[in-house]
């Protein structure tokens, strides 16, 4: 028995090799970050696996992975509530080959388990879900109306949910300034101990970052204060304009500093954080335009920035936008970021790679190699494009691999499945998970070569 489930797993892992090596034209030869095709998992897609009776992964809208690496969940905010796709969380169980098999959902998605507070069952609190971490054994989600809290099973399965912001949660206290549906796509962050959580909430011209303190046992979360801009009841920055759209929330692997990514005109702001207590202080800003006093970069790379990511070693963040990747330099004793240039098609930039909007945006493990989800305007085509780090940070385009753009880059095979671009987890050495948004979403899997 050993041995051939044994067996079973060689035979995955070469077989994932070969797929590295059968991606690369004739003659190339792969170097340390390129990616090759393995697979792509979805419903009903020509050349892809099948997920199943059930495919949750429609409006796909984030990513997160249990801290052990056993499990990949991604949450599904739907499509608004028109009826025609409707929101979920799902958990993929991750094997020793990196291939991911759907073991469960919960949601309003027909053969989803129903989302529920108590008894009362609500089935389309996930809508508009933007945001998902992984913290112990729980996994919260982020919609305009709630944090979503669910418990895990020791195998990693979704078990139960539980409410920790909504109108529907009874007993817990409104968080200062905020109402159900008015601030939009919440983005979260949580601490490598999982005793903190941070939520940027923004909208109607303000916005802010919550500080929620969480019980490792219930999951519960404490609200332990907030920090932003017209938001009535939070601490105020001393500065307008930079908070007030959504985007994305992350923290430096030492804890001490939390980024705040604006898309509207385009900002960062660097948030100090107390280790101790857990509370933030504003420190600084770097804006497109400039608006709050922030620091104006060189280029246009910032416009409607969208997502964010930072090295292991925490001397660069990146960050991703229409016109391409920015490169900020961080200093790694105090925090504070520099612009450093940016690679894309924005005026300024480093022109180089396709002609896209660069919706996410990761770093590999080891630091060398920076990806990007990256699509057309009309969204014909859909593709990771590999941008190499050298020492100081800066990027140079190694290649893309995709489909709709067989001209630039190497093709995958499946249609359908990339060309609505979403997020990017890059949780090991070995691969990277693209996630296609709309519209039957699917999840992309690369081998990453290491050496």
């Amino acid at each position: 028995m050993l041995a051939t489930a044994r067996t079973r797993r060689w035979t995955s892992v070469i077989a994932a090799a070969l797929a590295l090596v059968l991606a690369y034209p004739t003659g190339a030869q792969a170097a340390v970050g390129d990616i090759g095709f393995v697979r792509t998992i979805s419903s009903n897609v020509p050349g892809a696996v099948h997920i199943g009776p059930v495919n949750p992964l429609d409006w796909a809208a984030a990513a997160t992975m249990r801290a052990n690496g056993d499990t990949v969940y991604v949450v599904a905010g739907g499509d608004g509530g028109s009826g025609t796709a409707k929101p979920a969380i799902s958990s993929f169980r991750r094997a020793a080959d990196d291939t991911l098999t759907l073991t469960g959902c919960m949601g309003g998605i027909t053969g989803c388990r129903p989302t529920k507070v108590g008894d009362v069952v609500l089935p389309d609190r996930l809508y508009a879900a933007g945001s998902v971490v992984s913290a112990g054994s729980h996994v919260y989600a982020a919609t305009p109306a709630a944090v979503v809290g669910f418990r895990t099973t020791a195998g990693g399965d979704l078990d139960t949910d539980f409410c920790v912001w909504d109108d529907n949660c009874g007993s817990v206290s409104a968080l200062p300034g905020l109402a159900p549906w008015v601030t939009s796509n919440h983005a979260m962050a949580v601490t490598a101990d999982g005793r903190d959580l941070y939520m940027h909430a923004a909208g109607g011209s303000k916005g802010a970052v919550y500080h929620l303190r969480r019980d490792n046992g219930t999951g519960r979360l404490a609200f332990h204060g907030c920090i932003g801009e017209a938001m009535p009841g939070c601490t105020p920055i001393g500065r307008t304009g930079v908070l007030k759209s959504p985007g994305d929330a992350v923290l430096s692997a030492d804890g001490r500093s939390l980024y705040i990514v604006g898309s509207n005109p385009g900002s960062v702001t660097h948030f100090r954080r107390d280790l101790a207590t857990g509370s933030l202080a504003e420190v600084g800003c770097i804006s497109e335009t400039g608006t709050g006093g922030c620091n104006v970069p060189a280029t246009h790379g910032l416009y409607r920035a969208t997502r964010a990511a930072i090295t292991p070693a925490g001397d660069s963040l990146y960050v991703s936008g229409p016109g391409g990747v920015t490169h900020l330099r961080r200093n790694t004793v105090n925090g504070d970021l520099a612009y450093h240039g940016c690679i894309g098609y924005a005026t300024g930039c480093l022109g180089d790679g396709p002609r896209g909007t660069y919706m996410d945006v990761a770093v590999a493990p080891d630091g060398a190699s920076v990806y990007g989800n990256a699509q057309d305007a009309g969204s014909t085509w859909g593709v990771v494009t590999h941008l190499r780090r050298s020492p100081n940070g800066d990027l140079t385009y190694a290649g893309c691999v995709g489909e709709g753009l067989p001209a630039m880059c190497r093709q995958i095979g499946p249609t359908g499945v990339m060309n609505h671009a979403g997020p990017l987890l890059a949780p090991g050495s070995r691969v990277l998970y693209s996630l296609g948004v709309h519209w039957r979403g699917a999840i992309t899997q690369f081998a990453r070569q290491t050496s």
